[in-house]
């Protein structure tokens, strides 16, 4: 039955589709008629904007391959590093805003995230970052290679260390009388199993490991911030801070909201070759990565109210009242 009903919809969902292709004109018709009055003035400004590019970071910072859907919006780090390779070549981007919550996450994927905002920085477009309610250890890895980070007071960030953590349950087995069995190939294949002590040749090399990716955070924080390394060493003892703490000790630059974050980033092109950045348009990219009903799928374009129609009358005419309502049933 759902089989039937998701084809059913299908078909519905194309032959609407090809409903307004043949009786809306397309973008490319209007701007080329275009002569006065509201509607040209309104597509004669919007074509060819400058852009403040918006973009968001939430949640655990790890390398994915998650598919996107119109329906279910993902602000991970994937996300994040598409929109700052889309960011980096886009001619009509002329600065990134990142608006971040998050706890951190792996050492490798902070690190290319961190790189492609210096990038953008390179190719003359400033990155600012405004702060949430949280940007710690990888978090904080990626803002520091911003122009500017503004947090608010409340903002948690810091925790600039590196950590590995497992559980030894050895007493457990002996409890339960129960006995590991581990075929192995390699002296250290097995380091850091739960089912035995770890050896001192072992807890060596682990903190090789953590101490290596430890240095490289703090040299990476050092070159984009310009703390010196002596003072970074005290602050970057994994310790978290308030926003207010963090302006005290250099780690943010400003304290304010994302709208202060905004303003901010108008000013700073202003000042720096762009006099008429109070007229960009800023680009939130949470507000058109997903749709909450069918009839946002035909209004992705910013024109397409210009045309007059009412996707949820034509339906209504059609005879297909719920396809809205069962469009959202089979997203869930």
């Amino acid at each position: 039955m759902k089989e039937k009903t998701i084809a059913l919809t299908l078909i519905i969902l194309c032959a609407i589709a090809a409903l307004i292709a043949l009786i809306r004109p397309s973008l490319k018709s209007q701007v080329a008629n275009v002569n006065s009055g509201v509607e040209g003035k309104i597509l004669k400004n919007a074509i060819g904007s400058k852009i403040i590019k918006v973009i968001p970071l939430e949640g655990v910072i790890h390398d994915s391959f998650s598919s996107s859907s119109p329906f279910r919006a993902d602000f991970n780090a994937e996300n994040l590093r598409k929109e700052l390779r889309k960011a980096l070549d886009d001619n009509s981007t002329k600065a990134i805003l990142l608006r971040v919550n998050s706890p951190g996450g792996t050492v490798a994927t902070s690190q290319e995230i961190y790189s492609l905002v210096l990038k953008l920085r390179a190719k003359g477009k400033p990155v600012f970052v405004s702060m949430s309610d949280v940007c710690a250890s990888g978090c904080y890895y990626i803002a520091s290679a911003a122009d500017k980070i503004v947090a608010n007071k409340g903002t948690l960030t810091g925790s600039i260390g590196v950590i590995s953590q497992g559980l030894n349950y050895k007493g457990l087995f002996d409890k339960l009388g129960l006995r590991d069995q581990t075929f192995k190939a390699g002296k250290f294949k097995d380091m850091g199993s739960g089912s035995r002590d770890i050896n001192p040749e072992e807890r060596q090399i682990y903190q090789a490991l953590i101490d290596n990716s430890y240095k490289q955070f703090l040299e990476d924080i050092h070159t984009a911030r310009g703390i010196e390394m002596e003072k970074l060493k005290e602050i970057a003892q994994g310790l978290i801070y308030t926003g207010e703490q963090a302006l005290a000790v250099k780690l943010v630059d400003e304290l304010g909201t994302y709208d202060d974050a905004k303003l901010s980033l108008i000013n700073y092109l202003k000042n720096n070759g762009h006099p008429n950045a109070k007229s960009y348009i800023f680009d939130e990219v949470w507000n058109k990565s997903k749709l909450s009903s069918i009839e946002e799928i035909f209004d992705l374009n910013p024109f397409s109210s210009l045309s007059g129609l009412d996707l949820t009358e034509i339906m209504q005419e059609s005879g297909f009242p719920q396809i809205d309502e069962q469009i959202m049933w089979l997203s869930r």
